[in-house]
């Protein structure tokens, strides 16, 4: 397990070559670079931001594209030009990733608030994610949005079905709590296999997004429940701006993550951790 990130995204409005100044202020090593308009992915931008990562020894575990709440109009209609342009749009966030080193995009889907067809959702993503591997070496992981149909296990079930589980996934926490989904459900649906990147926030019973280790989630049970230790899943600490008063609160909340990972290391040296069984696990 990489040591855990910080997503530009929780700096949202500012800038994201200022975003990144920022996190590098309070953090070096692992981030996730939120992409927040079309003149980010003009490659002299691009470059420019790489520079900036370097510069203060940050390192892009997943680029997030601006584009989700179109991804329904790009990828899932029944307009076919418009999915051929949303396929030359995305080239440009798989050469963004290349350009900024990362392995990973981020992807939304289609909204849960239509009559939703899984086996054609199943093979528009299988062709932008072969397009992805095969042209850019990078990976489409699917995320669980709640707005989105994969915010639903069910659908999660059918996506991994239909490309005959050939499909990786990014599991938000967030997003798994505001679609009322059990973050173990959840991830018994994705298959802990196909789990490649983590979007972590913590709760308490009066806000459902705070810096991990502020409020009441098992992170040591969901370190166990993935074999986190044994693979290499990236994390990333994704907030929103009004879920913290100050920077510092993220760089803890990665601390404390990366101690919840060593501490659970040295447990597996000397004696052998139980993997929990998807049947007992119980939901916070």
């Amino acid at each position: 397990m990489e040591s855990c990130g910080i997503s530009t995204a929780c700096f949202y409005p500012t800038e994201t070559t200022k975003a990144v100044e920022l996190l590098g202020s309070i953090h070096q090593g692992n981030a996730e670079f939120f992409l927040n308009t079309f003149s980010e992915l003009e490659p002299e931008y691009l470059y420019q931001l790489k520079e900036k990562a370097e510069l203060h020894h940050l390192s892009a575990v997943s680029v997030h594209p601006f584009t989700g709440c179109v991804e329904p109009l790009l990828f899932f209609s029944d307009y076919a030009t418009r999915l051929q342009d949303g396929i030359l749009l995305y080239r440009k966030f798989f050469e963004a990733c290349r350009i900024l080193q990362s392995p990973l995009l981020v992807f939304h889907g289609d909204t849960r608030y239509k009559q939703i067809d899984m086996k054609l959702y199943a093979q528009r993503f299988h062709l932008l994610a072969t397009i992805a591997f095969e042209e850019y070496g990078i990976i489409l992981a699917q995320e669980n949005v709640e707005r989105c149909c994969c915010g639903l296990p069910e659908n999660i079930r059918m996506l991994r079905e239909y490309t005959n589980d050939k499909v990786q996934f990014v599991l938000d926490l967030k997003q798994a709590r505001r679609a009322k989904v059990s973050p173990w459900e959840m991830i018994e649906a994705m298959g802990e296999e196909n789990i490649c990147h983590l979007h972590l926030s913590d709760y308490s019973p009066t806000c459902d997004c705070l810096p991990p280790g502020e409020g009441m989630f098992d992170f040591s049970q969901l370190w166990q429940c993935l074999r986190a230790n044994e693979r290499n899943i990236t994390s990333v600490i994704e907030l929103y701006h009004n879920n913290f008063a100050h920077p510092q609160q993220l760089k803890q909340g990665a601390v404390t993550i990366d101690h919840i990972a060593k501490t659970i290391s040295k447990e597996e040296l000397h004696h052998e951790v139980p993997i929990l069984q998807r049947g007992g696990i119980q939901s916070n």
